[in-house]
Parts: C-alpha cells; sequence; structure tokens
C-alpha cells in the first residue's frame, strides 16, 4: 500500500443499558516464527514476525438479555480468533485467484462460531436465546472482504459518496425489499431491530452475507453497532467524518453524537482512514479507557479502546 492506514476503535455502553453488550477488534495479522535454539546469531527464544499480512476490523453486537449478549459477543470474537489462528486455509493466498474459496472459508468461521455459542448455551436455558451480530472486515490491500450477519453496519465514505457494504438483516427491511414498506417509515417500525439473520444457537438464523470491494487512497471505511445508526443519519455520520482529523478523533466525535442524540443503545465504532500522508505506521494497543476521558465523552461512563496483533 502506498501510504497508511490510519485505525481506531471504541465502544461505549450509552446513557441507558446497565453492560456494554458490544465487542470489537482491530488486527494486524502477520506471519511469525519462534527460534527456541540454533546455531545462528540469534538469541534463544527469539520471536520473529513477518510484514502485515493482511488487517482485520471486527464489531458483533450480543443480544440475548441478562449476561447473555455479552458472552455471544465474546464468544464470537474469540471464535473467530480461534478460527484464523488455527483452521483458516486460504489466509496468505488471495493473490492466487482463490477468492471465492477464501470467502467461503470466512462463512466456516462463522460456523465455527455459531457451534461455540451452542456448545455454551447447551444445557443452560439462560443461555439459549443468546446470539450476536458480526461484521467482519479482512484488509489484503486494496482490496477488502466483507463477512457480515445482522445489523450492525460497515460503510466506504469516499468524497462525497456513501456506500453501504452491508445490509441489515432485520425483518423490517425484509419489509423494504419486498416492497411491502417503504424505506422512510423503517425508523418507526417496530421491527427494525427484530434480526431475521444472526450468529446464534440455531443454525437456521446464520444467513451470512459475504462480499468484495476495492477500496481507494483517502477512503473511510466505517464499522459500527446499531447504537450509531439508531441515533444518527447516514449523512450526519458523513459530517462528523469530513473533517480532517485522525481516526480516534473521529470515533470519538461518533460516540459522543450517539449520546447527546439519547445514548439509547451501546455504541460501537471502528474507523479506518487510508491516506497519503507520511504517518507514522499502525501500532496497535489494548487499554481501557475510563473517566479520564470525560473532557472528550462526557457522557461516557467507560469506553473500550482495544487493538491487538494477531501472528499466525
Amino acid at each position: 500500500m502506498v501510504g497508511q492506514m490510519d485505525t481506531f476503535g471504541l465502544s461505549d455502553i450509552g446513557l441507558v443499558r446497565e453492560t456494554n453488550d458490544d465487542q470489537f477488534m482491530i488486527a494486524d495479522l502477520k506471519k511469525s516464527v519462534i527460534i527456541h535454539q540454533t546455531s545462528l546469531s540469534y538469541d534463544d527464544e527469539t520471536h520473529l514476525l513477518g510484514g502485515s499480512q493482511a488487517k482485520l476490523l471486527l464489531v458483533a453486537d450480543g443480544i440475548g438479555g441478562g449476561p447473555a449478549g455479552d458472552r455471544a459477543s465474546r464468544i464470537a470474537v474469540q471464535g473467530i480468533v480461534q478460527y484464523l489462528l488455527n483452521t483458516m486455509h486460504w489466509l496468505f493466498r488471495l493473490n492466487d485467484g482463490h477468492e471465492d474459496a477464501f470467502l467461503d472459508d470466512m462463512k466456516g468461521a462463522l460456523a465455527f462460531t455459531q457451534e461455540k455459542l451452542r456448545q455454551q448455551a447447551e444445557g443452560t436455558p439462560s443461555l439459549q436465546q443468546m446470539g450476536t451480530t458480526i461484521t467482519l472486515a479482512y484488509i489484503v490491500w486494496p482490496q477488502v472482504y466483507m463477512v457480515h450477519v445482522g445489523d450492525s453496519r460497515a460503510y466506504v465514505f469516499r468524497n462525497q459518496d456513501i456506500i453501504h457494504l452491508t445490509h441489515d438483516q432485520t425483518y423490517a427491511q425484509a419489509l423494504v425489499d419486498a416492497g411491502l414498506m417503504n424505506e422512510a417509515d423503517v425508523c418507526r417500525s417496530p421491527l427494525r431491530h427484530v434480526l431475521s439473520g444472526l450468529v446464534g444457537c440455531n443454525p437456521q438464523d446464520l444467513t451470512p452475507e459475504v462480499s468484495q470491494f476495492k477500496l481507494a487512497l483517502h477512503d473511510k471505511l466505517l464499522l459500527c453497532t446499531d447504537g450509531l445508526t439508531t441515533h444518527l443519519t447516514d449523512t450526519a455520520i458523513q459530517a462528523l467524518l469530513m473533517p480532517d482529523t485522525s481516526a480516534e478523533e473521529a470515533c470519538y466525535r461518533l460516540i459522543n453524537a450517539a449520546n447527546d442524540a439519547g445514548g439509547q443503545d451501546n455504541t460501537t465504532v471502528v474507523l479506518a482512514h487510508f491516506t497519503d500522508k507520511a504517518a507514522p505506521q499502525l501500532k496497535l494497543k489494548e487499554e481501557t479507557v475510563e473517566d479520564d476521558i470525560a473532557t472528550r465523552s462526557p457522557h461516557a461512563e467507560r469506553l473500550r479502546a482495544v487493538g491487538m496483533e494477531i501472528s499466525l
């Protein structure tokens, strides 16, 4: 890639909910070799990392009531990472014309995750209804491969254009698709948040959508849960992303705007800005941001800002 990828993510509990059932991940995927002993001039236990092979962005919004929602989204994110590390066959073969097989393999990641949820819920009635949305972006520049279930969303903002990379899997959207409801009526429909597809304990609920999109420099790729889109229109989101600020600052703006509009749900955002600026290389970190962020997010009791590196 000629340029840099500025990436940041935040998750906020909102103003109404008692728990945060959202999860997200930003990951840099690399090959690695751990040298235990050698006659070469390496220290024992040297850990060698190759260059970044891909970027992984992911949001998940758990459902199920009580602790089930948080548990479902956690299991889902952990399950996808486990699948990438131990099962994925096509991780570094996307230049060999295997895109279709890769996307099929990514569907397998969701099936693997669903089985993890089923095993966790088995014999525990309170967990039988747990499930989660998953919206995943796997970036091998300039391509982004999308895997999506539920009503979280992915957008690309390109100049003045708003490009939807995902399709809401809700009963309200299904009525719109069938010509039985106007798009303008969706925001008032009680079916707006009733999912027609999710990763849960019932295999029939899993209807993954996969797609591929070619990115360009200056694109902004946004993944978000419905806590953002419940309160902000696409054009309102675009307006908050228009100023030339860092991905971190833009994420705080989005979270604050959702809370200013009511904060009825947990809100999670992950933003990647593909720029030609000579910015520092992306460094991913893991942290929990507590009360000291009040000046940037006056509503937030707790925000999570998480990144990680995955070695393969």
